[in-house]
């Protein structure tokens, strides 16, 4: 059975679609931002996008330069987390509390406060970052490239 579309781009408006792009007042509202503060983030993140009268933002590239970032609730203001404990940390990485343990050992990246019991423990992620790099595969030769379209083909 075929599912057919109706003509009108409004009655799609009303359904949860996952965005790649992202207008520059929604991530004003996702972060609580003035707009030159937006535009800076998505800069940095290497996320803006500037077309003639609009300015859209590649959400997935975004998210992942923010992922260390946190809002402080005195201030309201942005700021990177060096430091997180095992439960956020297992959430960003997105992987079992265990392996995320396991991992922060190995990197080197674990610190303990306190020597009672029910000390603090908090991973550095910028080594976890770097240990978690060795695992990247490398990129894999397609069978069947795409054709290079550049000129206009």
């Amino acid at each position: 059975m075929v599912s057919k579309l109706s003509g009108s781009v409004s009655s799609y408006r009303t359904e949860d679609v996952n965005k790649r792009y992202i207008h520059i007042e929604d991530v004003m509202d996702m972060f609580g931002l003035e707009r030159e503060e937006a535009l800076a983030v998505a800069l940095a993140a290497g996320a803006r996008y500037q077309l003639a009268r609009i300015t859209l933002v590649h959400k997935e590239r975004l998210m992942k330069n923010m992922r260390h970032f946190t809002r402080v609730p005195s201030s309201n203001k942005i700021v990177e987390k060096k430091f997180v404990r095992i439960g956020e940390g297992s959430m960003t990485y997105s992987i079992g509390h265990h392996r995320f343990i396991e991992m922060a050992r190995a990197a080197g990246a674990v610190y303990k406060i306190g020597t009672a019991q029910g000390n603090t423990i908090l991973i550095n992620l910028e080594l976890l970052d770097e240990y978690m790099e060795q695992f990247r595969e490398p990129p894999t030769e397609m069978k069947h490239p795409l054709p290079n379209r550049k000129g206009g083909d």
